[in-house]
């Protein structure tokens, strides 16, 4: 009876012994986490229930796209109100877009409405969404422009039933009943509707010629300098969406002198490298301003110095913008004057 006993303990503990640690699964699933999280972005999808939803119901899913910093999104692919998306049209769809920590949660609200016929019941596909995004090192220097890659979200399904036949005694059809109220606000409605539309068709000829008239007269009196300053004006509003603002406001200031150089100098600035477009000017006067602006612009760009000058950078670009411009007009009435 006693070597039974001692055979069974040592089984019981040769059994246990191969038995995987308590915190095995926790440790996998961290993993799966880890890799998780080393992708730029997750999408996830969430819908009140799964199951339940006859056809043509109103079903709401919600989509929520998780950022991570410096990833920049675009959305422009996702289908939009009205339109198809496998077998669901698309009812209704609202983005909202918030900061959680060091990522940016894009919330995409769909109401989607099947019509698909439905024996008892089928699972609808909602087909994979593709959305675009690009991270730092997609910025493109020369075209000032981020490559964007493309990413498709997994398929989530949604089961839907046939509507459920209605079993009970026929009633009777009734008549319409005449409500004369009703009636009267109808004809009321129809009178104000067409003196509105009247008019509408009588003054929207004059207000599209007087807008029309200013904005050939705007476009006449706007100059190179001014398309450059207001280049530059919604280069300085729009870099703030970047975490570093202050290195892509020096892409914008080079892109927007190479602009107006081109539109004020007639010269050939599309791709071609600063110390050819300085050698074009070497005997304007502004020539020792425009380098010591477009060395400091190179420096900051392409050989990774800080840029911690930035307004004093902005302030020495308008200047050359109207010494180039005070320089083209003489040149202008000397040629005229020749």
């Amino acid at each position: 009876m006693k070597r039974l006993l001692v055979f069974a303990s040592l089984t019981a503990s040769l059994s246990l012994a191969g038995v995987s640690p308590p915190d095995h699964h926790v440790t996998a699933t961290q993993h799966a986490f880890a890799d998780r999280e080393s992708f730029p972005i997750t999408i996830d999808f969430e819908c009140p229930r799964n199951f339940g939803f006859h056809i043509g119901d109103e079903i709401p899913l919600k989509v929520t796209v998780e950022a991570s910093r410096g990833v920049v999104v675009d959305l422009v692919n996702l289908p939009q109100k009205s339109e198809n998306h496998g077998p669901f049209e698309i009812r209704d769809m609202k983005v909202d877009r918030h900061r959680k920590g060091d990522q940016t949660i894009y919330m995409v609200s769909y109401r989607l409405q099947s019509f698909t016929p439905a024996i008892a019941v089928d699972r609808l596909i909602f087909p994979p969404l593709r959305i675009s995004y690009a991270t730092k090192d997609d910025w493109n220097p020369f075209t000032s422009a981020y490559t964007y890659r493309n990413l498709l979200s997994q398929p989530f399904d949604i089961l839907v039933s046939r509507t459920a036949t209605f079993f009970g005694p026929m009633r009777d059809v009734k008549g319409p009943v005449m409500d004369q109220r009703a009636a009267v606000l109808w004809r009321v409605a129809l009178v104000i509707g067409t003196v509105l539309t009247l008019l509408g068709l009588i003054t929207w000829p004059w207000e599209f010629i007087r807008k029309r008239r200013q904005a050939e007269r705007a476009e006449a009196v706007e100059t190179a300098v001014d398309r450059a300053v207001h280049a530059l004006e919604r280069a300085r509003e729009n870099c703030f969406n970047y975490d570093d603002h202050r290195k892509h406001l020096f892409f914008e200031i080079n892109r927007i002198l190479r602009c107006f150089l081109k539109e004020a100098c007639d010269l050939r600035t599309a791709n071609r490298p600063s110390l050819e477009i300085m050698n074009q000017l070497q005997d304007r006067p502004f020539y020792e301003n425009l380098k010591d602006l477009v060395t400091r612009i190179n420096q900051v760009i392409y050989e990774g110095d800080a840029p911690v000058d930035v307004e004093s950078i902005v302030r020495k670009f308008s200047g050359i913008l109207h010494q180039v411009d005070e320089t083209t007009l003489s040149g202008e009435h000397h040629d005229h004057a020749g």
